[in-house]
C-alpha cells in the first residue's frame, strides 16, 4: 500500500511539471503571452523544488538511520507526522527496522555480560590477545597466575619465561599446548586457540596450575619405580639369602662347624650347586644395577640437522638381518630427504629398539602373514614415525606400565629398552606413545617437535 502512494504521489508530480512545460512553451511560443509564462515558470520551479526536497526528506533520514546503523546508536526517530503519507509510511518501515536492530543489539549485550560474567567467575585462567599483542578480557584467575592485567603488553610474560611471550604469538596451534614456570614455582599449563573477528586475529589463551597433578604424577612414578627396584632386587636375593642359609647348615651342628672328615661328596656337589645358582643370581643383580645406571645417566643429546629418513632406513636395514625376518611383509610409506634438527644416534637407537620389540611380537607368537608397517610423516614442525605391527595387542592394564622402567612381560627382558627410549624422547623436546591406530594393529608413535 505504501508503495502504491508512493508511486501516485511520484506520477502526479511528474504529470504536474509536464504540464506546466507545455503550458509555458504554449504560452511563450504561440501566444507570446510572457506574463502567463513567467507565472508558470515560477510554478514548475516551485514544483521541482518540492519534488526535490520531497527525495530529500527521504534521503536525509536513510542516511542518518544508517549512519546510527553503522555506528550501534538506535536512539534516532524519524519524525512520526511528515504531512506526507507515503513517507510516513517509510519512516514507519525504518522505525520497525530500528527496533528490531535495537532488541538484536540488546540480546548481543546481555550475551556478552552472560560470557564475561563465566569468564570472570571461571576457575581456570583464560585472557585473549588482540592484534596488537595486547592482553584483554583477562580473568581474575589468570592474573593471579601470571600477575598480568588487561592492556598489559605480551612481552610482559617475560617474567614467567623468556620464550613465553613468542609461544603466545607465533606459535603453531597443532601444538598449542606448553608447560611453563612462574616466580612462585608453580608449573603453569598454556593452551592456545584462535578466532578471526571482520579486523584483526585474537587469541584465545587458557592456563591453569597443573603443578599438584605433576606432582602427583612424579610421585606415582617414583612409587611405581621403587616397587619395580624391589621387585626385581628381592628377586635376586631371596634365592642368593635362601641358598646362603641351606649351604651354611651343610657345615653346621648344633651350631658348631663340622670336621672335613664329616663332608660327604654329595654335601660338597650341592656346595658347588648352590655356589653356582648364587653366582648365577649376583651375575643376574649386577646387571640389572648396570641397566639402572645407563637409564639415569643418559648422556645429553647433540643436536645437529639430520636426514631422518636415512636414520629410519639404516635401522631398518640392521633389523632385517634378524632370524626369520624374511617371513614378515614390510610395508613402508618413507619419503626421501627429510630433514629435522636432533641426535642421530639416540634417534637411531629408539626407532632400532621399536623395530626390534615388533620384530620380536611377531615372530615369538607366531602369527600367520605378520606385516610390519612403517611410516614418516612430516606437519608443521612435528615429524611423526608411526611403527605398527599385526602381533598380539598389548592388554590395557599393561599398556599403561610398558614405559615404566623395569617393567618387562619377557621373561629375559630387562624392562629398559621402552622406558629409556621414552626418555630419550622426552630429553629432545618429543614423545613416544602406544596406540592401535588401525583395527589389530598395535602402533607406536614416535613424534619430533622442532625447536621454535
Amino acid at each position: 500500500m505504501s508503495n502504491k502512494n508512493f508511486y501516485i504521489h511520484i506520477t502526479l508530480r511528474l504529470f504536474f511539471i509536464i504540464s506546466l512545460s507545455i503550458a509555458g512553451t504554449y504560452y511563450v511560443l504561440i501566444e507570446q503571452n510572457y506574463w502567463i509564462a513567467s507565472a508558470l515558470l515560477v510554478l514548475l520551479v516551485i514544483t521541482v523544488v518540492l519534488l526535490i526536497k520531497y527525495f530529500n526528506n527521504i534521503n536525509r533520514w536513510m542516511a542518518f538511520f544508517l549512519l546510527g546503523i553503522e555506528n550501534e546508536d538506535t536512539t534516532l526517530k524519524p519524525p512520526p507526522k511528515s504531512g506526507n503519507k507515503s513517507i510516513d509510511d517509510v519512516y514507519k518501515g525504518m522505525n520497525r527496522l530500528n527496533d528490531i536492530f535495537k532488541s538484536a543489539k540488546i540480546e548481543i549485550n546481555t550475551q556478552e555480560q552472560y560470557f564475561k560474567k563465566v569468564i570472570k567467575q571461571s576457575a581456570t585462567g583464560l585472557f585473549s590477545i588482540n592484534g596488537n599483542n595486547r592482553i584483554i578480557n583477562i580473568n581474575s584467575a589468570a592474573t593471579k597466575l601470571t600477575q598480568l592485567y588487561e592492556f598489559h603488553h605480551v612481552n610482559t610474560f617475560r617474567h614467567i619465561d623468556a620464550a613465553l611471550p613468542k609461544f603466545l604469538t607465533h606459535h603453531p596451534l597443532d601444538q598449542n599446548s606448553a608447560i611453563f614456570e612462574n616466580q612462585f614455582g608453580q608449573k603453569l599449563l598454556f593452551k592456545l586457540s584462535e578466532i578471526k573477528t571482520q579486523n584483526e586475529r585474537i587469541r584465545l589463551v587458557a592456563v591453569s596450575d597443573i603443578t599438584k597433578e605433576l606432582d602427583n604424577g612424579e610421585v606415582e612414578a617414583w612409587i611405581k619405580l621403587a616397587r619395580t627396584l624391589s621387585h626385581e632386587i628381592m628377586n635376586n636375593i631371596a634365592p642368593i639369602t635362601t641358598l646362603s642359609q641351606v649351604i651354611s647348615s651343610y657345615y653346621k651342628k648344633e651350631n658348631q662347624a663340622i670336621e672335613v672328615e664329616e663332608l660327604s661328596p654329595k654335601t660338597i656337589a650341592n656346595t658347588i650347586k648352590g655356589l653356582n645358582v648364587i653366582q648365577d643370581r649376583s651375575s643376574g643383580l649386577m646387571k640389572f644395577v648396570e641397566n639402572y645406571r645407563k637409564f639415569t645417566k643418559l648422556p645429553k643429546p647433540e643436536i645437529h640437522s639430520t636426514d631422518i629418513s636415512e636414520v629410519l632406513t639404516g635401522a631398518l636395514l640392521a633389523v632385517g638381518t634378524y632370524p626369520h625376518f624374511d617371513q614378515i611383509k614390510v610395508q613402508f610409506k618413507i619419503p626421501k630427504k627429510v630433514f629435522i634438527e636432533t641426535d642421530a644416534q639416540l634417534i637411531s637407537q629408539v626407532i632400532h629398539n621399536i623395530l626390534k620389540n615388533a620384530y620380536e611380537s611377531l615372530i615369538q607368537s607366531e602369527i600367520k602373514n605378520p606385516i610390519l608397517k612403517i611410516s614418516l610423516q612430516q606437519t608443521g614442525t612435528q615429524t611423526s614415525i608411526e611403527i605398527s605391527n599385526n602381533g598380539p595387542s598389548i592388554p590395557p592394564e599393561i599398556k599403561e606400565q610398558i614405559f615404566v622402567p623395569f617393567f618387562t612381560t619377557k621373561e629375559d627382558g630387562t624392562g629398559v629398552g621402552l622406558s629409556l627410549s621414552k626418555q630419550i624422547m622426552l630429553k629432545m623436546d618429543g614423545d613416544i606413545y602406544v596406540t592401535e591406530k588401525e583395527e589389530g594393529f598395535t602402533c607406536f608413535v614416535i613424534n619430533h617437535n622442532a625447536k621454535t
